[in-house]
């Protein structure tokens, strides 16, 4: 039976997120909005796509904690894509066929809002982890509309276009089961995601590697 599996949203490791939404403004076009700041050490900043996609920009705001460390220490003074994440149409279900636990999520959002949410697979990075909104479909889609209306892009994007993958194709084959998910191989024998692309108007738009400035 088919998991209903989408690209719910890519993230993109970044430097400083305000930073990175300027340049990303500048050459793509792509404009964002603001995310929140969580307790680990890290903020945010949600690049709307077609609804209900987007792109995370995960940025450094304390690196002494522990998420903050670990971002510093990832990214090396450099911006990439670190993770990917997978909409799917029964959490509990996709959690109990790879013996997961479901976790309850909350996001306290700058504007005042927060934003529930259960995932499961977190704990095995970096294969793509598993995410539910507790608002429902269709309110999902009416939240993410507004965003993207916020977000003011110079450009209309599309959804992910595909995703770049590297590691062992049989264990992302074992992990994803029978999935048509738009996925490229990559030449890297380390696993997890290398490159991102979105449709666009104005042509492709890739996220990979990139020298922060």
């Amino acid at each position: 039976m088919s998991e209903g599996f989408f690209i719910d949203h890519v993230i993109y490791g970044v430097q400083n997120v305000d930073v990175a939404a300027k340049r990303l403004r500048r050459e793509f076009g792509l404009g964002s909005v603001p995310g929140g700041l969580h307790l680990g050490g890290t903020t945010n900043r949600l690049i709307p796509l077609e609804p209900p996609a987007y792109i995370e920009l995960l940025g450094i705001s304390d690196p002494t904690k522990p998420d903050g460390a670990w971002l510093t220490s990832t990214l090396a003074g450099c911006e990439r894509v670190l993770w990917w994440v997978l909409s799917v149409d029964d959490i509990d279900r996709s959690a109990q066929q790879r013996g997961l636990p479901v976790q309850s999520g909350l996001m306290q959002m700058t504007d005042g809002s927060s934003l529930s949410f259960r995932t499961a697979g977190m704990n095995r990075y970096p294969l793509p982890f598993f995410v539910a909104y507790d608002a429902g479909p269709q309110a999902r889609l009416n939240h993410m509309r507004r965003l993207l209306a916020e977000a003011a892009h110079d450009c209309r994007p599309g959804q992910f276009s595909w995703v770049e993958l590297g590691g062992p194709p049989e264990v992302l084959d074992g992990w994803l089961g029978d999935s048509d998910l738009p996925i490229r191989a990559a030449d890297s024998a380390q696993p997890g995601i290398t490159r991102a692309a979105i449709a666009c108007d104005a042509g492709e738009i890739v996220f990979g590697p990139h020298a922060s400035s």
